[in-house]
């Protein structure tokens, strides 16, 4: 919802899901945030680049290839407690090889 408001779809998404019944304010306090389990400067640096991309500019983005860089959350009769993402284990569709270049 979020998106769709900073878009300027609001109204016609709001009247679209009208038509089969929903709420989009309703809706919206169900949306979970985005930013739980990831801060600092890397969902800083996350927020610049889709800024950019919202508004079509040109640039180019870097990022740190950091296996453990994010991590699952779980809760048990102790508590909550934090465990290693591995989200690298399945490759990345994101990232381009580019061994043609060096720094």
């Amino acid at each position: 919802s979020k998106a769709v408001r900073n878009i300027g779809l609001q109204g016609p998404y709001a009247d679209a899901l009208e038509k089969f019944g929903k709420d989009f304010e309703e809706l919206e306090m169900t949306e979970k945030d985005a930013g739980l389990g990831n801060g600092g400067l890397g969902r800083l640096a996350a927020c610049f680049l889709d800024s950019i991309a919202t508004l079509n500019l040109p640039a180019w983005g870097y990022g740190l290839r950091y296996k453990y860089g994010l991590f699952k959350q779980g809760t048990s009769t102790e508590g909550q407690f934090e465990m290693p993402e591995d989200w690298l284990d399945s490759g990345n569709p994101f990232e381009v090889r580019r061994d043609d270049l060096t720094y």
